[in-house]
């Protein structure tokens, strides 16, 4: 079994309709200038969800483990 660990996602910028669909099972909230994604996710989760992110062209703002 994989483990999972809370992470808490900031990235520049507002989540659309479209890319918030990519995050199933995340809370995802909308700030000024920036979105918060936070969820429980594996290592191999986060990555796969940092690598939409980078492709979607979407800026890291912050992470962090344990939120």
């Amino acid at each position: 079994m994989l483990m999972k660990e809370r992470y808490e996602i900031r990235i520049h910028g507002l989540i659309g309709p479209l890319l918030r669909s990519r995050f199933h099972g995340m809370a995802c909230e909308t700030l000024p200038c920036q979105s918060t994604i936070r969820g429980k996710l594996s290592v191999d989760e986060l990555h796969r969800l940092l690598d939409r992110l980078e492709q979607s062209g979407v800026e890291l703002v912050y992470l962090d483990s344990g939120a």
